[in-house]
């Protein structure tokens, strides 16, 4: 099974990937992700992922490396080109049985 940093990191990779498939495969099916609102279920979080790619409308998200803060995986973010150019955050993910159970996103300030 994989650790909590290991999924993770395979996530990031995911979202690299542009893919709205491969992004919420790592999500249990029960998972929630907490953002403007919640979206409960891997079906609602892939329906959410969909949108990220015309949302950064040809920027990318650079990531920092991610660090355990407890039992948590935090990650720091930034949007590099596009129209969210410099908007930021960090993403905590509570891991469960090699699965992220729940995603929580913290924004800097303004959203894209």
């Amino acid at each position: 099974m994989r650790d909590s940093l290991t999924v993770v990191l395979d996530h990031l990779a995911a979202v690299r990937s542009g893919n709205p498939e491969a992004m919420a495969a790592d999500y249990a099916a029960d998972a929630v992700l907490m953002r403007d609102e919640a979206y409960r279920g891997r079906d609602a979080i892939a329906g959410y992922f969909t949108t990220v790619p015309e949302r950064l409308g040809g920027g990318r998200v650079e990531f920092a490396e991610p660090r355990m803060e407890g039992e948590q995986v935090a990650v720091s973010w930034t949007l590099v080109g596009g129209p969210g150019d410099g908007t930021s955050g960090t993403d905590r993910f509570d891991v469960a049985d090699g699965m992220i159970v729940r995603q929580t996103v913290a924004l800097d300030g303004g959203d894209f």
